[in-house]
């Protein structure tokens, strides 16, 4: 019997140390290997997740035999290889290397403390614990204590959404995937400048930047579009990936000033001849982003005809553009859009409480160009 709970208790860890790393945790890995050698090496979520699994059962199998623990105690022997477990997953990368929480030193000493207590506990009552038969109802204890062992893991590495998002889209960038980058969900209202750029990035490569820019909240103008080397985490060689998209790199006081940037790649005709429409769709939608809709509609003719072809974001500026202006340089109609802005101030100018439009408008406007310039 004590060898079927440990079984059973083995099964169990290897299971979720396996997905925990190689679904879950992959990319960090990755991250942290390319930190700690200094690009030198690169990580296998596959390699890794079997290799370090297999290193963690060993010890935990190793734990079992010496300790002997009693047949209802025998997945405490896991506790320490889910420390370790912990321990690799609990940094954050930033540019200058790894740092972790305090927090996470602190939970992990309360787990080792209480760990090593109970380990202590259970060897020296051992003979009032151990029975002359069991029954396997008598495994349930080992089930809790492995699910609390996996709900430490879970709650205390680094799990962030946001940074996890950031490392997949920088992995899926030097893997030149953007149609899979371009259609990455996101639930939160804040991103990371760099995960907002390389995104941008992936939706001019399909074509779709003036449709879908604002589908994602921006919250730092045009600045937004360019980042420098150190912004990346995973891989120093998708600065040259990025800035090869336009054929030129922003200097210091030009990347202030990202508008003048795409226009003189335009003007001075340094990018692909594939690519020219794309860096359009990059002037025109960082002219948008800093909300210079009269420097846009003096533009957006010579790059887009007038008409229903013309990009969403761009429909939906021009609406406005036209509204806010008594003597526009270039009108656009669209009945449509027209109501539909229409909606938006009715919705603006009601007299609730102001969380409560905004909620409003988001939900029913949040992807507009609209709701970008009058609310964030």
């Amino acid at each position: 019997m004590w060898r079927a709970a440990k079984l059973c208790s083995t099964l169990l860890f290897a299971l979720f140390s396996f997905l925990y790393l190689y679904c879950m945790q992959s990319d960090l890995l990755a991250c942290f290997q390319y930190i700690l050698s200094d690009g030198l090496t690169s990580y296998s979520p596959l390699v890794g997740g079997l290799v370090i699994t297999f290193l963690l059962v060993f010890l935990g199998e190793l734990l079992a035999y010496v300790w002997a623990l009693p047949m209802q105690f025998v997945a405490l022997s896991y506790f320490p290889s889910a420390l370790c477990l912990l321990f690799l997953t609990m940094w954050t990368p930033l540019p200058g290397g790894l740092v972790a929480p305090l927090h996470s030193w602190v939970w992990i000493g309360v787990i080792l403390f209480l760990g090593s207590g109970c380990v202590y506990l259970l060897k020296k009552y051992a003979s009032f614990i151990v029975k002359d038969k069991y029954s396997f109802t008598d495994i349930w204890s080992n089930l809790v204590f492995l699910l609390l062992l996996f709900l430490a893991v879970g709650g205390l590495g680094n799990t962030c959404d946001t940074l996890h998002r950031l490392l997949r889209a920088e992995r899926l960038l030097d893997e030149e995937r953007f149609d899979v980058i371009a259609d990455l969900r996101t639930y939160s209202r804040v991103e990371s400048h760099t995960y907002s750029a390389i995104r941008a990035l992936a939706l001019a490569n399909e074509h779709r930047l003036g449709e879908e820019l604002f589908r994602m909240p921006q919250c730092e103008g045009a600045k937004e579009l360019l980042v420098s080397e150190r912004d990346f985490l995973s891989h120093d060689s998708l600065d040259y990936k990025f800035y090869g998209f336009w054929g030129a790199r922003p200097g210091k006081h030009v990347q202030e000033k990202p508008d003048l940037f795409f226009k003189m790649i335009l003007d001075r005709h340094l990018c692909d001849s594939l690519h020219r429409s794309d860096v359009a769709d990059y002037y025109l939608s960082s002219l948008l982003l800093d909300r210079k809709l009269d420097q846009f509609a003096a533009e957006v003719e010579n790059y887009y005809p007038l008409n229903d072809s013309l990009p969403r974001h761009y429909q939906e500026a021009l609406i406005l553009y036209k509204r806010i202006r008594t003597a526009p340089v270039c009108v656009y109609q669209n009945e449509s859009l027209e109501e539909n802005y229409n909606d938006y101030l009715q919705i603006s100018r009601e007299k609730s409480a102001p969380v409560i439009i905004q909620n409003k408008l988001r939900k029913a406007f949040g992807a507009s160009y609209w709701f970008y310039y009058y609310k964030q």
